[in-house]
């Protein structure tokens, strides 16, 4: 089938079967192909097709929503005042950076969060001069603590802005200094389970929870930077928890992963969501 033939009445019979077929909103490449039993050069250019005239949101590579959640767009004009401080300081220096976790993510959160440490990757060799620069600007930067080491260094920055600096060679998923929202749910969850940030279980499910089912997540985005850091199992765990409550490919579902000692200690869904 050329591309040209792909009329608006057969986008049509397309997306209604896609509608009956498919059990949520969000689905794959493959699920399109099964259902439409078509090749997968046919199925492509009818779902660009449903795409180029809005019938259909394309929320990652190779995944698609029928009624499009939005996409999450990376400004610094909606992040905390804190935050914007920090961006614009380090943003002035030419400093390698990403914020990330609840510098992220704080709109997700039900808690009323008047204060939380921001959390900041540097380039390697620039944690230096990072510190520096946000000292100057009202903040205590706290270096690569760890899990023993943080509830102290909290204590003592009780009456300042504390900002966790942690140093990274991988800036995927970032622009301008700031986490996508897939890298910063990835991050937030390896800083609360190890311990590294002052943040419970439960509201890390919530914050999850909420993300996905109000805004367009990438998928393939997600768990790619999720096994960067060795974490796909994890993220594919909470995936799981959430399958029923948020609209996921059945695709990043399968197999369904088992509990490690770190998610172990996360409560399910639906008991996070009672808290």
């Amino acid at each position: 089938m050329a591309e040209a033939s792909v009329t608006l009445e057969r986008l049509k019979k397309a997306l209604e079967a896609l509608t009956n077929s498919i059990p949520g909103e969000v689905f794959t490449v493959a699920d399109a192909e099964e259902v439409l039993g078509l090749s997968k050069r046919s199925v492509s250019f009818i779902l660009k097709g449903l795409a180029d005239k809005g019938l259909i949101v394309r929320t990652g590579r190779g995944t698609y929503s029928i009624h499009g959640k939005p996409i999450p767009m990376l400004d610094v004009e909606t992040l905390p005042e804190t935050s914007r401080t920090l961006h614009e300081a380090l943003s002035s220096e030419g400093i390698l950076f990403a914020l990330s976790c609840l510098d992220i993510l704080s709109g997700f959160t039900h808690l009323a969060i008047r204060r939380f440490p921001n959390f900041l990757w540097v380039e390697g060799g620039s944690e230096d001069w990072a510190m520096e620069v946000a000292s100057k600007v009202g903040f205590t930067p706290i270096r690569e603590p760890t899990s023993t080491q943080l509830p102290v260094a909290l204590e003592f920055t009780a009456d300042a802005n504390p900002v966790i600096i942690r140093k990274t060679s991988i800036f995927y998923a970032t622009k301008g200094g700031l986490a996508r929202v897939e890298r910063a749910l990835v991050d937030l969850h390896y800083e609360v389970t190890r311990e590294r940030y002052p943040l419970d279980g439960g509201e890390l499910m919530r914050i999850f929870y909420y993300a996905l089912t109000t805004i367009s997540i990438d998928f393939p985005k997600l768990l790619r930077y999720s096994g960067m850091r060795h974490l796909r199992h994890e993220i594919k765990w909470i995936l799981w928890q959430l399958k029923g409550k948020a609209e996921i490919p059945n695709a990043y579902l399968e197999p369904k992963p088992k509990p490690n000692k770190f998610v172990h200690r996360l409560p399910n869904i639906d008991e996070a969501l009672r808290r």
